[in-house]
């Protein structure tokens, strides 16, 4: 059985506490490339969508007593393109670290200290592109 077997169709919305709304949200657009679904907006909240997943969403939420201690985490293919990809947008990374089971990380955090990370699994486990083409291929 799985998830949509149980609740209906579903999208995902990590949130994220922030001190700064409009500066947060510009950072997350300009520097990642996130986009704003301005249907959600209040004014304690800005919803931004991944481009190539609408389901899934960060969620800024005004609450500057909570600000900074999230966690997101982004799998990729290629953990050096991505650090690499990064940094070009101004962005402060960390090195590349491994970790437990070969598992790669690379660290680094949005205006208010939010931890965001860059996972790149271990070869044997699939890639994000190997799983990209099975979603593809069950949908048709």
């Amino acid at each position: 059985m799985q998830l949509s077997d149980i609740i209906g169709e579903y999208g995902l919305i990590v949130k994220l506490d922030v001190s700064d709304l409009d500066k947060t949200r510009s950072w997350y657009t300009d520097k990642l490339g996130l986009k704003q679904d301005s249907r959600f907006d209040t004014s304690t909240w800005v919803q931004l969508f991944l481009p190539k997943l609408r389901a899934v969403a960060i969620g800024l939420n005004l609450d500057p007593g909570k600000a900074g201690k999230g966690n997101v985490t982004f799998v990729v293919d290629t953990i050096e393109r991505a650090r690499d990809g990064l940094i070009r947008q101004g962005v402060e990374v960390g090195p590349i670290q491994t970790v437990v089971h070969d598992v790669r990380l690379a660290f680094f955090k949005d205006p208010d200290g939010n931890s965001l990370t860059l996972r790149q699994n271990p070869s044997g486990q699939p890639t994000v592109s190997a799983i990209w083409q099975e979603a593809k291929d069950l949908l048709g």
